[in-house]
């Protein structure tokens, strides 16, 4: 069984196709890509990734409840007090007078919200 298809080619066709193919100019040399278009992708790529970063802070920073503002000075004084005796060296002398009573230690640790259980813990380690 044979099909008989009713395309075909012009006449001359293949004769001709050498001569037709040689009378196609020759293409120009490619250049060499610019540094820019070189570098596009990665300019790119580092530009989507700015700009991630960015909205990623923007979308933090606006659902984020704003922290506590602190004394910078009290920063100042704690950093001193490290910086002058590390080790925790200095003691000053306290009068009758500075003593602490109970009713302060007290009202400090209910202030703290330091439990009973913390508080044997850091008397066992001494």
């Amino acid at each position: 069984m044979t099909k008989k298809s009713d395309i075909s080619t012009p006449e001359g066709y293949f004769e001709d196709l050498q001569q037709r193919l040689q009378a196609i100019p020759a293409t120009a040399p490619r250049r060499q890509p610019s540094q820019v278009r070189r570098f596009a992708p990665y300019l790119a790529y580092a530009a989507s990734l700015a700009l991630l970063v960015a909205v990623g802070n923007f979308v933090l920073r606006k659902t984020t409840a704003p922290a506590a503002q602190e004394d910078p000075y009290w920063d100042y004084i704690a950093y001193l007090s490290d910086a002058l005796d590390p080790d925790g060296y200095w003691e000053e002398e306290q009068s009758p007078e500075a003593s602490l009573s109970n009713e302060d230690i007290v009202n400090f640790l209910l202030a703290e919200n330091i439990s009973l259980e913390q508080l044997v813990s850091y008397e066992e380690g001494y």
